[in-house]
């Protein structure tokens, strides 16, 4: 900004006096002129807002600076240059809070008086400023004295440290000759060992060159390689030094390693010549063996080919009998061929099974495989032998066939001669109209119509022997005709009885259907109401859960008994359809859509009847859960009005009893009107939780009390266990993280630090002693709880301690929150650590494994 910076020349208390222009870098409500002890320092006396004036404005200046206008500071220039002071001008005098030398009241008339008093102060302010110097050159000389002072300590201390480092750079350089001796004799040392050891490492490989061939010797050149080793470890013993030992223990090793492979090897070779010579022994016997069998078949099968031969000259000899021989001759030929061919194909397969067996008895060997070329060819013959015979007998049946067949319609034609004479009557050699009648009269029980009769007249007259099958023919199917004509009326007589039929049924697909409809919507009304059980409504209370999830149990039960109605009429439909084959096709058609919607329907009941079981099931545990909530409010309260009245648990509860054994209904709920306003029940609240405490027993005895009020706490921080009140009394043991310990007095006061502790009870080892709660900074090392436990891996609760004598209460899940009623116990038959513990969700209790004898893991602290 180019304005000029005013220094006062001498300090006032300590402190410089300067009188500067501050720009806008700070805000516009920063800019202007100002006096402080340091140019855009925090401190300042004064400031004024003028921000064009190039120089220190006269007057307006705010004291203090956020403050009101000051009327009487005002500034006035001490040296030449014009208006304001210029930069680097003489020095203004001054104090904190008050003008500086040069800054004069506003100008006034001219007063001796007055002038005389402004004379007096400038001498007092003289003398103050003389005062001020001559103290401040007393602690001039004062801090250059402590300088000198400290100038000369560290010149000391220098020397000192030189002479340190004089005195370990000759230790150094002492350890550094000595460490160089040091290493050149082990140095020489090790080169002496190395040598050494170069000279027995060449002295051993010598030798162990030769055990290596004695380990690959042959049974020819055992001896030779033995006696050469045992002349090399002469040689080389003193060499060797101290591998002469361990060289000496692997020769003697190799050597009997050695010959025990040799024997082996000689064994081997006496073994191999032997199964040598009875090999060839073997094989000679096979080849004999072969050629025998071989033998032997090929006599066989000569045999045999001259039966095959046999067979086919019978086969050829029915082939040439001549075309007009008779039918019985042909018969009586062929199966002479056929029986003959049997008996040969049975003999055929004989002689396939004897050279399959004597094959077997060859055995797989090389005899054998020299043979099987010729065995092969023996098959082959057999195969073609049966071919043959098959031939034969195929041939002789077609024969046998066409003969019977010949004889038939020989017959045949003899029997429709006869059956046209006997309805000649006259004997004419026709058929007339009349005898055309009565034959379908007496053959087809079926009287012909005159327009039937003048067809078969018309297309067949005359009606001779030769036309008397067309005549048969037609007679047969006028009378089908008239029978089809019955039939197809019978038929439409029967359509419309299935059509009345398929109507009824019809009916009662369409009542099942409507019963359907009813139960679907009967099931859409039970799912709106079940929505909000659906949803999971958290803000639903046990009582509003339990009302919906009834109201829509008995709508499905109106679903349910609508859905018996339409699968009744179901049933109706499937009997209706049995009984007529023609409504196969109906039930085909009606019945997978009944069947599916009545699925559907099933599905959807049981559906929104599961969800509301569950919400019942839900709103027992939210039940139970409200009532477990205001049993925690009850047991904070009762141990609040414990703890001011000073008594025990037990106390409480002989004075809550009246000095009754146990607390009854009605001196509970007295109990809980005397806890306050604190306490907010609803209406049953009490006697609902009662019930939960008392359990079955009808009333809370002295022990269930005590477990209701019994208190837990948690280590959060690793601290000690005390014998008595006193922080410092004797340590009973230190507690680990985690622990858990049950209250048994307290909270008391120790005065020496201003802590709460209590007496509590550790629950693993039932180590007693006293424990601080928090610090008296706040670090808590207890915290309420210990006593909840969560199950991590599913398992059962059990009515007692042992698992093998006890029944199960039922199964707990995984992610369940159990409260323990007594800590870990040992199950000493299976060796595992058990606790007794509630259910928070039902209130189901019995016995629960920690953690399994194999380390598996079932409750975690919470």
């Amino acid at each position: 900004h180019g304005k000029p910076v005013y220094q006062k020349g001498v300090q006032v208390d300590g402190l410089d006096v300067m009188l500067y222009f501050w720009d806008e870098r700070d805000g516009a409500n920063f800019c202007g002129w100002w006096f402080g002890p340091k140019v855009g320092g925090d401190q300042v006396w004064a400031y004024n807002g003028n921000k064009a004036s190039p120089t220190p404005p006269l007057a307006g200046w705010r004291v203090p600076w956020d403050g009101p206008e000051d009327q009487v500071l005002r500034l006035s220039p001490v040296g030449p240059g014009g208006p304001g002071p210029s930069m680097g001008g003489p020095p203004m005098g001054g104090r904190p809070g008050a003008p500086p030398m040069g800054m004069q009241p506003p100008a006034q008339q001219w007063n001796p008086m007055a002038q005389q008093q402004q004379e007096e102060e400038r001498r007092r302010r003289e003398a103050e400023r003389q005062r001020q110097m001559a103290e401040q050159e007393e602690e001039r000389r004062r801090r250059e004295a402590e300088r000198q002072r400290a100038m000369a300590e560290q010149a000391q201390r220098r020397r000192e440290e030189d002479e340190r480092r004089r005195k370990q750079m000759e230790e150094d350089r002492r350890r550094r000759e000595e460490e160089q001796a040091r290493r050149a004799a082990e140095e020489k040392r090790r080169r002496e060992e190395e040598e050494t050891r170069r000279r027995e490492q060449a002295a051993a490989l010598a030798v162990r060159k030769v055990i290596q061939r004695v380990r690959i010797a042959t049974p020819e050149t055992y001896d030779t390689l033995r006696s050469e080793l045992e002349e090399a470890q002469q040689r080389n013993l003193e060499a060797m030094g101290s591998q002469a030992d361990r060289v000496s223990q692997e020769a003697q090793q190799t050597l009997e390693q050695t010959q025990k492979r040799i024997d082996d090897v000689i064994r081997k070779r006496e073994e191999d010549e032997r199964r040598r010579v009875e090999e060839e022994q073997r094989k000679k016997e096979e080849a004999e063996r072969v050629d025998r069998l071989l033998t032997e078949m090929k006599e066989e099968m000569a045999k045999l080919q001259a039966r095959v031969t046999e067979g086919e000259e019978k086969g050829k000899e029915m082939q040439g009998l001549a075309a007009d021989a008779t039918s019985e001759d042909i018969i009586s030929t062929a199966e002479a061929a056929q029986k003959l061919a049997e008996e040969i194909k049975e003999v055929l397969a004989t002689a396939n099974a004897m050279l399959a067996a004597k094959q077997e008895e060859m055995g797989s060997n090389d005899a054998a495989w020299g043979v099987k070329r010729e065995v092969n060819d023996l098959y082959h013959k057999v195969t073609t032998g049966k071919r043959s015979m098959d031939a034969v007998i195929s041939s002789a049946s077609w024969a046998k066939d066409k003969a019977v067949r010949k004889a038939a319609a020989l017959a045949k034609a003899e029997e429709q001669k006869a059956e046209f004479a006997k309805h000649d009557r006259d004997s004419d050699g026709k058929l007339s109209r009349a005898e055309v009648a009565a034959f379908a009269k007496a053959q087809f029980e079926f009287t012909l119509s005159d327009e039937a009769l003048d067809k078969i007249m018309k297309s067949c007259e005359p009606v001779n022997v030769d036309k008397f099958r067309s005549v048969f023919q037609k007679v047969a199917i006028a009378k089908s005709e008239v029978l089809a004509r019955a039939v197809r009326a019978e038929e439409e007589r029967r359509r419309k009885e299935v059509e009345a039929r398929k109507a009824a049924v019809q009916k009662i697909v369409q009542d099942a259907s409507d019963f359907l409809a009813q139960a679907e919507g009967t099931c859409s009304k039970a799912e709106a109401d079940a929505r909000a059980l659906a949803r999971g409504d958290t803000d639903l209370s046990a009582s509003e859960l339990t009302s919906i999830a009834e109201k829509v149990q008995q709508t499905i039960v109106e679903a349910r008994e609508q859905l018996v109605k339409a699968v009744e009429k179901t049933k109706e439909v499937e009997e209706a359809c049995k009984e007529e084959a023609e409504l196969e096709g109906l039930q085909k058609a009606q019945m997978p859509r009944l069947e599916q919607r009545t699925k559907r329907v099933e599905e959807r009941a049981e559906k929104v009847g599961s969800a509301a079981e569950t919400a019942k099931d839900l709103a027992v545990k939210r039940e139970y859960a409200e009532i477990d909530k205001k049993r925690s409010e009850v047991v904070t309260l009762v141990r609040a009005k414990m703890t001011e009245a000073g008594n025990t648990a037990a106390e409480f509860f002989k004075e809550a009893a009246g000095g009754a054994g146990a607390l009854a209904k009605d001196k509970f709920l007295a109990l809980l009107a005397g806890l306050g306003e604190d306490l907010k029940l609803e209406e049953g609240a009490g006697e609902k939780l009662f019930s939960q405490i008392a359990g079955t027993a009808g009333e809370i005895s002295e022990e269930i009390f005590l477990e209701l009020v019994r208190l837990y706490y948690k280590v959060v921080k690793g601290t000690v266990l005390s014998e008595d009140l006193a922080i410092k009394s004797k340590s009973v043991r230190k507690l680990e993280l985690s622990e858990v310990l049950e209250a048994l007095e307290g909270p008391c006061k120790e005065e020496d630090v201003g802590v709460e502790r209590y007496k509590c009870k550790a629950v693993n080892d039932d180590a007693v002693g006293w424990v601080t709660i928090a610090g008296n900074q706040g670090t808590p090392f207890l915290v309420p709880g210990g006593n909840l436990m969560t199950c991590v891996k599913e398992t059962v609760l059990t009515d007692g301690l042992s698992v093998q004598e006890s029944k199960t209460v039922r199964r707990v899940h995984k992610g369940e929150s159990l409260e323990v009623l007594e800590f870990a116990k040992k199950d000493e038959e299976l060796d595992l650590k058990r606790v007794r513990a509630r259910a928070k969700s039902d209130g189901a209790t019995g016995w629960i494994t920690m953690c399994g004898n194999q380390g598996t893991t079932y409750l975690e602290v919470c």
